[in-house]
């Protein structure tokens, strides 16, 4: 699991999105994993607006409810949009480029922290998109996430989340057959320029593991949305 990056040479996202809003819209990010090809993520992307969304995002978007936490919020694209409807919502990351965008958008609350560093909060509902839930990092990480969000939730509270089985792509070997590791716990490196930030794990989780993993820690969980390439959408309760 990450935790909050303090350093701007640390800080590849943050350094992009930055040079995005100044002007540089050609921008991107690399990524480098040993086994998913995802070579880049553009500033574009980041900053998309509502008419930019998927249906999954949409969808996600409108199951928020009271007070809202946007987890892992990037540009601050979903929290400005949760903004503009009249809702109550903090978002939060790891990255202080990340803030500093946000700030310039009007992001009205930011919070720079890790999730799993934030005490003393109470929320309705978790929205966790961008395959949110690989914050957990590993199976593990995601037993923590349950027994952790109990007390960050108010009775009757949610997590909006996505993710993608990686299970779906079953001619690629690489996802199948990876000894005592799940398949959907990944490695990943991301770099701007000069700026490469620390490796860090990401998970993508099948959706019948994760129900399981919700059900052994006392919550419920319900499949909203689904789309090809394994993608999809829950409500946690």
């Amino acid at each position: 699991m990450q935790t909050a990056i303090l350093e701007p040479t640390k800080d590849p996202l943050g350094a992009m999105l930055l040079d995005y809003w100044n002007g540089r819209k050609q921008a991107f990010v690399t990524i480098d994993s040993s086994l998913l090809e995802m070579s880049q993520m553009s500033g574009e992307i980041m900053f998309r607006r509502a008419d930019q969304m998927g249906p999954i995002e949409l969808k996600a978007l409108g199951l928020c409810r009271g007070r809202i936490l946007d987890v892992g919020a990037g540009s601050g694209c979903h929290s400005l949009y949760l903004q503009e409807q009249g809702n109550k919502v903090a978002a939060l990351d790891i990255s202080p480029g990340c803030i500093e965008v946000m700030e310039k958008q009007k992001v009205d609350l930011r919070v720079h922290n890790s999730l799993f560093n934030l005490e003393d909060q109470v929320y309705d509902t978790l929205l966790m998109l961008m395959n949110g839930i690989g914050i957990c990092g590993t199976l593990d990480g995601l037993n923590l996430f349950f027994q952790y969000i109990k007390p960050l939730l108010r009775a009757g509270g949610q997590v909006i989340a996505d993710s993608t089985d990686l299970g779906s792509f079953q001619d690629d070997t690489k996802f199948v057959s990876r000894g005592d590791r799940y398949y959907g716990e990944i490695d990943f490196v991301m770099g701007y320029k000069e700026i490469k930030g620390d490796p860090f794990e990401w998970l993508y989780v099948d959706y019948a593991t994760l129900t399981h993993c919700a059900a052994f820690h006392g919550w419920q969980c319900d499949l909203i949305m689904e789309e090809e390439g394994g993608k999809y959408l829950v409500r946690i309760h």
